[in-house]
């Protein structure tokens, strides 16, 4: 197998790179009595220090990450920190060249083990490929989409021609803000394989929001979605959603747009407008009625999930929000927030607010399901204080709890277990939904 396939969230990989550091660690620290009093000690020490500066820096001074990490991760920070200090020390002192290139090798394979721990975590790059971006995606060009859509092809009556393929594929692409005015980066697109014969099934759009930071490829490489979606379509005769994934950025930079619009652009209307107009010109989609459009997404795309189908309940009147949070909201808080992307309205910012929306209007049309990691302390009270008040508004929602932390074990899982209600909603699979 070629090692940039090796998987490093199931596999070995993790396992070997942390022998491997443990062995680099035990040789930096080897020595006599004297070198671990007057080196190791301080520089483990050093490492203590430096583990608390991270956790201090990233997490109460810069909130980072919007949520508090595991603490084992600023452990073995400290320890990468420790075995550089370590390195350091150690190089000038080695006599040879072979024992300096060691010592230059052995802070690698440390740091390498303490990435990889993390990534497998997370299980946000289960390949060196996905890690490095060779994903080999090519640009989407001219798509012989269906000419005149007519009703959602359904289970029952779809007869796959021979010569459709056995896998979906997966391109690139760019989703122009013509209403919205918005300069978006890449967007991918996933066409199942029923799409993709010579006569196609007319199928449903699923439109999957990144988290932040990320971006929209972070459903191909941490949510596997194209071995998902293929998975499903294998099971129901090449039938599964189109997979449109926006850049949900929507061009404000380090300044996440919060699927809002605001003063930093006017990113749902892109996602409510122009990516549904792109989807129906470009793929012959989405458009024979409203139930043909679906939109999910994890943590902070879970939390656009729920903003645009409340705000936009006729273009996303099923909704899937994988880890949301319970509202927009930013490092800086609340009040920063409405400072910031609404000049000091605080009734701009309530206008689009999920939460808010719903104690002022009902939604009989719309149907979502909110699912939490078993072990997300952070995300999973807020997920829950979600699916409570919907429900209190009268809306059609589900509360599901899914084993993982805020990692893709869980968002995953929110996915892959929910896709037979979204094919029902849709109309494709019988059932209400």
């Amino acid at each position: 197998m070629n090692p940039l396939d090796w998987d490093l969230v199931d596999g070995p990989a993790p396992l070997v790179f942390a022998v491997l550091a443990g062995a680099a660690l035990l040789w930096l620290a080897s020595g006599p009595w004297r070198y671990l009093v007057r080196s190791v000690v301080p520089c483990l020490l050093v490492g203590a220090v430096g583990g608390l500066a991270l956790w201090l820096g990233t997490e109460v001074v810069l909130n980072l990450w919007g949520a508090p990490q595991p603490f084992w991760f600023y452990l073995l920070g400290g320890l990468a920190i420790a075995g550089g200090a370590l390195a350091v020390r150690r190089f000038a002192a080695f006599p040879r060249w072979w024992q300096r290139c060691l010592t230059v090798v052995a802070p690698v394979l440390i740091i390498t083990a303490v990435a990889g721990s993390i990534n497998a975590y997370y299980g946000s790059f289960p390949t060196l490929r996905a890690a490095t971006g060779d994903t080999d995606i090519p640009e989407l060009g001219t798509v012989d989409a269906p000419k005149a859509p007519g009703p959602l092809t359904t289970l029952a009556d779809w007869s796959p021609p021979s010569d459709m393929p056995s896998t979906g594929k997966v391109y690139r692409t760019t989703i122009p803000g013509t209403a919205s005015g918005v300069d978006a980066g890449p967007a991918y697109v996933y066409l199942p394989p029923a799409y993709l014969a010579s006569s196609p099934a007319i199928v449903p759009v699923l439109v999957l929001i990144h988290g932040d930071p990320g971006g929209p490829q972070d459903w191909i490489t941490g949510g596997q979605l194209p071995a998902v979606l293929d998975a499903y379509a294998a099971a129901h005769k090449g039938l599964a959603p189109i997979a449109v994934l926006p850049d949900a950025a929507a061009s404000t930079g380090p300044t996440p747009s919060l699927c809002l619009d605001s003063n930093y652009g006017r990113a749902g209307t892109y996602l409510a407008e122009d990516v549904p107009a792109w989807v129906e010109s470009t793929l012959g989609a989405g458009s024979h009625a409203d139930t043909d459009r679906a939109i999910g997404g994890f943590s902070y795309g879970g939390t656009c999930s729920l903003t645009l189908a409340f705000g936009h309940p006729g273009v996303y009147p099923t909704f899937l929000d994988i880890s949301g949070e319970d509202r927009p909201t930013i490092d800086a808080g609340q009040d920063a927030l409405i400072s910031n992307y609404f000049s000091g309205d605080a009734a701009a910012f309530a206008a689009q607010n999920p939460l808010d929306v719903v104690r002022t209007k009902t939604f009989p049309g719309t149907a979502g399901i909110v699912t939490v990691g078993a072990d997300d302390s952070f995300y999973r009270p807020q997920g829950e204080e979600v699916a409570a008040a919907l429900q209190k508004a009268g809306v059609d929602v589900q509360l599901q709890t899914v084993p993982g932390g805020h990692t893709w074990e869980a968002w995953k899982a929110g996915l892959q277990n929910n896709l037979d209600w979204l094919m029902q909603r849709y109309g494709v699979l019988p059932g209400s939904g």
